[in-house]
């Protein structure tokens, strides 16, 4: 078991004796990366500190209300920093920079702490604060800003409690423990706003959104092993004028048939990819394992992976590969 107290105190050491500090959020960022690294900008700016934020992928609108968020780069040069804070990236290769910049996470130039709460996680740090059980990385740098005696301003409670609503699904899924409430209410007391980010984070969707996922819906069905699975091909994002930004919520949506095992979504994006999106909400399904099959990971009832293939429209649920394995074939089978 991990000495989180020594860790935090690790943590401490590492900030006291950086100043240019960059933090990263992992591609195709949510509100739990953006949230932790929003957060941690104002803070370390209140610590006299430097910090910068990037990512590869531009976060979409509906963040727009996160403070700071119009400051994130794509470029920079690693070497230049005192430090590297990766917040809630399951693993090394979710931040896509190790293919950017080979040797960023190698320790070798620029000490790494990695913040996250995926069991999948991979130890990629040279500092490893990692809580698997901890409903999001802000309620771990919830616990850190608390030990440190770091002041969480009305900026940063907002930016803590929006990583905390969209890894719970707005307090909803079985994460929501007692700890997440009573975080969640520190939060609220010290100036965190929670209309915005349940207004941009989970009751907006443009018309494109709405008639992807009612693709998605024509397109499900539930295998006998009990599955909800849908796909989305590159035709039903052009025929819907969606991006692929867009399918955010549409496994939620299929998570909700009743008596199902687990929904899984695949999507196909332009860059011949598919990514898929898994869930469940019964115990005895370890869905990072199913994820693990393929490279992928997360946690037990939220998981994912992406693989290298196409999606052949005239066999809907014929998924291949590179290698030609029938993808959606094997996870069903598990």
């Amino acid at each position: 078991m991990q000495d989180f107290i020594s860790l935090y105190r690790d943590f401490q050491k590492l900030l006291e004796k950086s100043n240019k500090i960059l933090l990263l959020c992992h591609r195709r960022p949510d509100g739990d990366t953006l949230g932790a690294a929003t957060a941690l900008f104002e803070a370390l700016q209140n610590m006299g500190k430097a910090p910068t934020m990037a990512c590869v992928d531009t976060p979409t609108e509906r963040f727009s209300f996160l403070p700071n968020i119009r400051k994130l780069v794509k470029e920079f040069d690693y070497k230049t920093f005192d430090l590297i804070i990766v917040s809630d990236a399951g693993a090394h290769y979710m931040t896509q920079y190790h293919e950017i910049y080979p040797g960023i996470f190698s320790g070798e130039h620029v000490p790494v702490s990695n913040i996250d709460h995926h069991a999948s996680n991979d130890y990629f740090g040279t500092l490893n604060i990692v809580d698997p059980v901890a409903a999001s990385a802000t309620v771990i740098l919830h616990r850190i800003f608390s030990f440190l005696k770091i002041k969480i301003t009305p900026n940063i409670a907002t930016a803590l409690l929006a990583g905390i609503y969209n890894d719970t699904g707005s307090f909803m899924h079985s994460n929501t423990t007692q700890e997440v409430f009573e975080i969640a209410a520190d939060l609220t007391r010290k100036g965190g706003k929670v209309y915005p980010i349940s207004q941009n984070m989970f009751k907006t969707a443009t018309p494109a959104s709405l008639r992807l996922w009612g693709k998605a819906l024509e397109n499900m069905t539930v295998t006998k092993k009990g599955a909800a699975v849908s796909v989305l091909t590159l035709g039903d994002f052009d025929d819907s004028g969606a991006d692929l930004e867009d399918s955010g919520g549409v496994i939620d949506l299929l998570n909700a048939v009743p008596g199902i095992r687990f929904s899984m979504l695949l999507t196909e994006d332009r860059k011949g990819f598919i990514k898929g999106s898994l869930r469940t909400q019964r115990d005895d399904v370890d869905l990072s394992a199913m994820a693990g099959t393929f490279g992928g990971g997360g946690h037990k009832k939220a998981s994912g992976f992406t693989v290298k293939g196409r999606i052949e429209r005239e066999m809907q649920w014929k998924i291949v590969s590179e290698t030609g394995e029938n993808v959606a074939e094997k996870l069903l089978s598990l």
